[in-house]
């Protein structure tokens, strides 16, 4: 009754109490308010993944961080911690940083030491309870009557046993990931508050964001991989205490085995890295070939070579397979000597040492293997391996911390910037702390004996405008009066904004001194810094919400923001994208200057901050800001400006003009106009003042953008469950037999797995009898499981992975090249390019590994659930109850978790956009002495990228310890069976369960970790389907007609009444009729936008027909294949597309024209000497390319490893045709080579503007080979150059797509205008001949 009554209690007692907490503590973080039985569990995260399954999550949604994770009292704890430690040489590593971070939370680490050593405990209680329990089934029936209670303890122990190892997981978990988090936060802390120290140019920026990234991530791992060290080396000592117990000297065996195939997976793994590089260059290249396929696809499909083009790209897709399964047997070899998962060492370690025992045992006459013995040590050795691989695996994890380390800590030793400036005047207190919070240099202001009148004082300054660069500036002296306005001018180069960064304190003198009245300066740069936030945040500082409203409304009227402000949908409280980008130039440079001006400096330095502005618009700012009456005047504000303009020198009370790395002339407006220098010479435009006052009445210039882009529900298609279809999709590329030996494969394992445990049970139920026989039957068990571990790797890296790869490349490229030109014109090159990199990269990569683990848990599982239900057959009642709990549990946490993982990387993407607006803005920053308010933004950013970083590793807990109970319950389970079915119950049967029950909580675990990353890799695959599925090929039904080989054999043409058009609303060519005999040539002229391309494409099928035909040979092209119609004709377009490949692939993409036939051509059309010079200068710069053509293939490979011993026999048709750069006009020369290979595939020759860009030398070159190489072709040429179709036998003259004049040269130069119509012309009918088309453009030209 009592106990019952502490239960009711705890109960009570365990239920949260938000409801009655009044202030400050009812808003407390949910974890801080909940009882410790709670926390124990994670029963306040169930209610978060609940709320999550069932709409979608924010980061609002999220629980609140409790104070001991906050970022600022992180950062402040590390910050003190590392300016206590010694500091280091750089060439020292990251010791200094890994040790500060231990020191910062060792009271953590050894508090988090109990339930480690906790799950110590209860993880080889297991193994004592597998022995208890396996004796107790196997020993005689006691006598009836009589009472034994130790079933219920062996009940009672297994409920304390796996549910202590639940809950000690939980909590030792659940501890490091308080630490993790901490961890992060105290590295993002430090690199932020040394960037805003960091002297200028030391650094670079990209790496600064590294380390608070991919770095941080690394070193949070820290403490968890010390802790394990001692921890598992722990666990080891205490496995091999209790294996010794049991097997003597073999319980070394396991170590043994550990340590061999560790050292043939380092052996193994020194290779992975030269084969990684291999693949990834040839990956690289391939994309580059799409990549310039893609870019001339429209003349591809033009020249009729899209298939011979996929070909050569498809080719290459080849190539990069097949370095990507050099790589990949690598890894099988690594998978198989168990440095991957140890899934050959767990199957090979147990039954090995077994093995060896037993026959040990036999031969000495010891005595057999019995099952507790046997089970008991199989669990040991179960539990012993793990660690112990992980102990030597667990190296160079250490080793990458370190490194990471390493460059955070060099990254924090970096010098900070020398600030030499002092303060002319001294301050009223004996301390003083500036804008930025933080006092001078050891806590003492310079000061020097000067007029108090001065507002800055240089002093034979010397200066670089970077450490290593030479010195720009020397010997500058200048004083500067408190509230006068000063113009700094020179020609470009001349050290301007190198003199304004002085002044700032960016930049140190070699020699020389600077004195200011204060270090808090208004500072405006040529480039805008400019936040993602609000006009009024950018303006008013971070701390927006603490604005002064009448002097905002001042500034921004004074700056000529209020119309524009009011031209936004949201007025000044609309976000204007990253860096202003919903700004136009002009307006983002005045709202940086409102915030200069807002901030009420003594000094303020302008770089040129008018030249983005409008006449009228500067004249405005100008008046208000710099004139007699403008707000700097009356302020007092002593102001700098850097320019180039003129119009604003009679303003200055000082100029500077800076020339020659020195002043050259300095003085007032007045002073120099009297001189002989450079400001004397100048002539000035005075401002028009009234123009000034109206800019304000008129409309500002339009913005770019009133409102923020569209934000996609990026959230939505996160947690996408995945489409069943995918799966079949995916499956169809691999094919059916390769999927049968998949499965067989995985079946195989599957059975090896169950079948273990049931011959060790049988081999010890069998007694020493059979030993040899159980021996020989256990280890081929082994050598099978082994074997079928090794074959699903194998198929699935080796044949599925590269099998699908290549299939589903060839489908996407077959898609997108048989797309029709309008997708090309409206999706952008990068988004295809894209598909067949990042897309092809996850298909390559990440799927089939993911699939892999994914099948190795799901068959491991049912090979557990199996042997559970063999072993205790009404476990089989609940196995419904199961699967609905597992399925129950997947979709709730995977819906959840994928919502809270995008959230993850949003909001790291946020801490990242914060740091990145820092580092772009650390001079006005420290100018303005922003450095607090810079660091309270980063703290709230981080503070609020935490709160899903945090949740996120908590639910994953979370699945963990709901996974444990389970496993808790089916042990307990288990156990009760035993104990009530002892007398039907062997020792073998508990000894095969409770095994399993050991590894089950983990299998599960893995398998939905797996499921997840498979689903979200398979979305690759859902692109490609999608893309097969929406997007319509430009082949159309009932183009199946077969034409004869030599078809056209004649070339005759005719255009009965075509009609074309690209869209309903623009029709191309109207009503087009005419008729070309076989070998006639034909030019075809008119203006700009005529149609004359368009007729072209029509016959090439690129552009179709509304009405009418186009007959070829008395062929209605509509009836062929497409690819057939371009494949039969020769085309030379205007721009001659480049492939990245050699000359040769350039010149013939077939790869079926011999060389002598190539050089024949190119010497033809003169290219061939130019080719062969510039391949000789490109031998010497080229023979370290791994692939000469510049695409990878097994031939360029071959090439390349010869390339250097050959060097002077090398072909320059080998080498890439862009490393050996032709003019355009050349290009075009090189077109017509191509075409004098194909000119026997067809009787019709079409030429689109292909002697444009062409000299007329070459002109006449290229029309005398057209007319003796294509004598007997029909010839169709567009030109805008009339003398290339003077011999033409007819000409056709269109404009607004229609034929207005035809007829041949001689009888068009002779209509007249008031004829009717030259004789035999054949205008069209119904067409006025009033005009003399022909005659009127040849006489404009002549």
């Amino acid at each position: 009754m009592i106990s019952a009554l502490k239960v009711i209690l705890l109960i009570f007692e365990s239920r949260t109490k938000r409801t009655y907490l009044r202030d400050p503590y009812k808003d407390l973080p949910v974890e801080q308010t909940v009882s410790d039985l709670n926390r124990a569990f994670l029963v306040w995260v169930t209610d978060l993944i609940k709320f999550g399954n069932s709409t979608l999550l924010t980061n609002d949604d999220l629980p609140e961080l409790d104070e001991k994770l906050s970022s600022r009292g992180v950062r402040l704890r590390m910050e003190d911690i590392w300016a206590q430690t010694a500091r280091p040489e750089v060439s020292e590593g990251g010791k200094v940083l890994l040790w500060a971070l231990l020191k910062s939370f060792r009271g953590s680490l050894f508090l988090n030491a109990i339930p480690r050593f906790m799950i110590i405990a209860f993880k080889f209680a297991q193994p004592v309870l597998v022995n208890s329990t396996i004796q107790y089934v196997t020993q005689a029936s006691k006598e009836a009557g009589e009472d034994d209670a130790t079933g219920y303890y062996l009940i009672l122990t297994t409920s304390v046993i796996y549910i202590g190892s639940a809950v000690s997981i939980c909590i030792y978990d659940q501890l490091h990931n308080r630490i993790r988090v901490q961890i992060r936060g105290s590295i993002i802390g430090l690199v932020h508050a040394r960037c805003l120290t960091m002297r200028d140019g030391i650094y670079d920026d990209a790496a600064a964001v590294t380390h608070m990234s991919s770095d941080a991530d690394n070193i949070e791992l820290l403490p968890w991989q010390v802790q394990e060290l001692w921890a598992q080396m722990m666990e080891v000592l205490i496995g091999m205490l209790m294996l010794w117990n049991e097997l003597g000297w073999w319980s070394l065996t396991p170590l043994v085995i550990v340590a061999v195939f560790s050292r043939i997976a380092k052996w193994i793994g020194g290779r992975i890295s030269k084969s990684m590089v291999e693949w990834q260059q040839a990956k690289q290249e391939r994309i580059a070939l799409t990549n310039s396929v893609i870019d001339s696809v429209k003349n591809i499909k033009v020249m009729g070579m899209t298939d011979m083009i996929m070909v050569r790209v498809q080719g290459s897709r080849v190539f990069d397979i097949a370095k990507g399964i050099v790589f990949r047997r690598v890894v099988v070899h690594m998978n198989m000597a168990g440095k991957i998962h140890c899934m050959a060492v767990g199957i090979l370690v147990p039954v090995v040492t077994i093995i060896f025992y037993a026959v040990d045992a036999h031969v000495r006459g010891t005595g057999s293997l019995d099952t507790t013995k046997a089970f008991t040590a199989v669990a040991i050795i179960t539990l012993v391996t793990l660690p112990a691989n992980q102990l030597l695996v667990q190296f160079p994890q250490l080793m990458s911390i370190y490194g990471c380390a390493t460059r955070v800590q060099n990254y924090l030793l970096e010098p900070a910037r020398d600030d030499t400036r002092v303060l002319i005047k001294s301050p009223s207190s004996s301390s003083i702390v500036h804008g930025n919070g933080y006092s001078d240099q050891n806590g003492q202001i310079d000061k020097t004996d000067t007029d108090d009148s001065l507002a800055v004082i240089v002093d034979s300054l010397v200066l670089r405008p970077a450490a290593k660069a030479d010195i720009c500036l020397e010997n500058l002296s200048v004083k500067l009066k408190a509230g006068s306005f000063n113009i700094i001018c020179g020609a470009v180069g001349s050290g301007k904004t190198t003199f304004a960064r002085a002044i700032l304190g960016d930049v140190a003198p070699d020699s020389g001194s600077i004195a200011v009245s204060t270090k808090r300066i208004g500072y405006c740069a040529q480039k805008p810094w400019l936040t993602n936030a609000s006009i009024k945040a950018m303006v008013c500082g971070p701390s927006s919400e603490e604005c002064d409203e009448q002097w905002y409304r001042t500034v921004i009227h004074a700056c000529g923001l209020d119309e524009d402000i009011e031209q936004l949908t949201g007025g000044d409280l609309e976000s204007m994208g990253s860096r202003g980008t919903m700004l136009s130039g002009g307006q983002r440079q005045r709202v940086a200057l409102a915030r200069a001006v807002y901030s009420r400096p003594e000094i303020v330095i302008l770089d040129d901050v008018l030249s983005a502005l409008d006449a009228k618009t500067e004249a405005h700012v100008a008046e208000n800001l710099l004139g007699p009456k403008g707000i700097f005047k009356q302020r007092g504000t002593t102001v700098i400006l850097i320019t180039h303009a003129t119009q604003h020198l009679p303003l200055a009370d000082l100029i500077v003009v800076l020339a020659d790395s020195k002043i050259e002339e300095q003085g007032t407006w007045a002073d120099l106009q009297t001189s002989t220098g450079h400001i004397s010479k100048l002539q000035v435009k005075v401002a028009d003042q009234q123009s000034a006052r109206n800019t304000g009445n008129e409309n500002p210039s339009t913005m770019p953008g009133t409102s923020s882009p569209p934000i996609t529900d990026k959230l939505d298609l996160s947690r996408q469950t995945g489409d069943l279809s995918v799966y079949s999709y995916y499956f169809n590329t691999i094919g059916a037999p390769l999927m049968i030996i998949f499965l067989f494969c995985c079946s195989a394992y599957g059975a090896t797995f169950a079948i273990t445990p049931l011959i060790l049970r049988a081999w010890t139920e069998g007694g020493d009898a059979s030993m040899w026989f159980y021996t020989g039957i256990y280890g081929l068990n082994a050598a099978l499981a082994f074997a079928s571990t090794v074959c699903v790797i194998w198929v699935t890296l080796i044949l599925i992975g590269p099998k699908a790869g290549l299939e589903l490349h060839h489908r996407q490229l077959k898609i997108i090249m048989r797309a029709p030109l309008s997708y090309f014109a409206i999706t952008d090159t990068g988004t295809i390019v894209n598909r067949f990199s990042a897309d092809l990269q996850y298909i390559d990569m990440a799927l089939p590994f993911n699939m892999l683990l994914t099948a190795f848990q799901v068959f491991r599982l049912l090979a557990q659930l199996i042997l559970l239900f063999i072993t205790q057959a009404l476990i089989a009642i609940g196995a419904p109850f199961l699967f609905l709990v597992l399925y129950i549990i997947q979709r709730v946490y995977l819906r959840s978790s994928r919502q809270i993982r995008f959230l993850d990387i949003e909001m790291r993407a946020e801490v990242l956009s914060n740091f990145l607006e820092t580092l772009e803005g650390m001079s006005h920053i420290r100018a303005l002495g922003w450095e607090l308010r810079a660091i309270d933004q980063n703290i709230k950013a981080l503070d609020i990228s935490q709160r899903p970083n945090y949740i996120m590793h908590t639910i994953q807990q979370w699945l963990g310890v709901i996974l444990q109970l389970l496993v808790a319950g089916l042990a307990v389970l288990v156990v009760g069976l035993a104990v009530a079915f002892r007398s039907s119950t062997t020792g073998g049967q508990m000894g095969i369960a409770l095994n399993v029950i050991l590894g089950f909580s983990s299998t599960l675990v893995r398998l939905l970790e797996g499921w997840t990353h498979l689903e979200t890799t398979l979305g690759a695959v859902a692109r490609i389907k999608s893309l097969e599925e929406s997007l319509i090929p430009e082949d159309l039904q009932g183009e199946n007609l077969e034409a004869s080989p030599e078809w056209p054999e004649k070339g005759a043409m005719e255009f009965e009444n075509v009609i074309a058009s690209y869209n309903p609303e623009t029709i191309a060519l109207k009503g087009i009729s005419a008729k070309i005999s076989p070998g006639q040539k034909v030019g075809i002229c008119g203006r700009t936008g005529s149609g004359k391309s368009t007729l072209l494409l029509s016959i090439l099928r690129l552009v179709e027909l509304d009405s009418g035909k186009i007959t070829i040979d008395g062929v209605d092209i509509a009836t062929l294949p497409r690819q057939k119609v371009r494949e039969s004709l020769i085309a030379i377009p205007q721009d001659t597309f480049i492939l990245n490949d050699s000359i040769r692939l350039n010149i013939d993409p077939s790869g079926t024209v011999s060389d002598l036939e190539i050089i024949e051509a190119l010497e033809k059309v003169q290219l061939w000497k130019i080719i062969k010079s510039r391949g000789k200068s490109g031998r010497a710069s080229n023979t370290d390319t791994a692939t000469p053509s510049g695409i990878a293939t097994p031939a360029n490979e071959a090439a390349a490893n010869d390339v250097v011993d050959k060097s002077k026999d090398a072909d320059p048709l080998d080498f890439p045709l862009k490393d050996s750069p032709l003019s355009h006009g050349q290009f075009q020369v090189f077109g017509l080579a191509r075409a004098l290979l194909l000119k026997d595939r067809s009787r019709i020759l079409i030429l689109d503007e292909a002697t444009s860009n062409v000299d007329a030398k070459t002109d006449e070159l290229i029309q005398l080979i057209i007319r003796e190489e294509f004598s007997k072709h029909t010839i169709l040429t567009i030109a805008h150059r009339l003398d290339t179709i003077r011999d033409a036998d007819m000409i056709l003259v269109m404009d607004k797509g229609k034929i207005v004049e035809s007829g041949s040269p001689k009888e068009l130069l002779a209509v007249k205008v008031e004829d009717e119509g030259p004789g035999g012309s054949g205008v069209e009918e119904g067409v006025s001949s009033d005009k003399a088309w022909f005659k009127e453009m040849w006489d404009n030209v002549h």
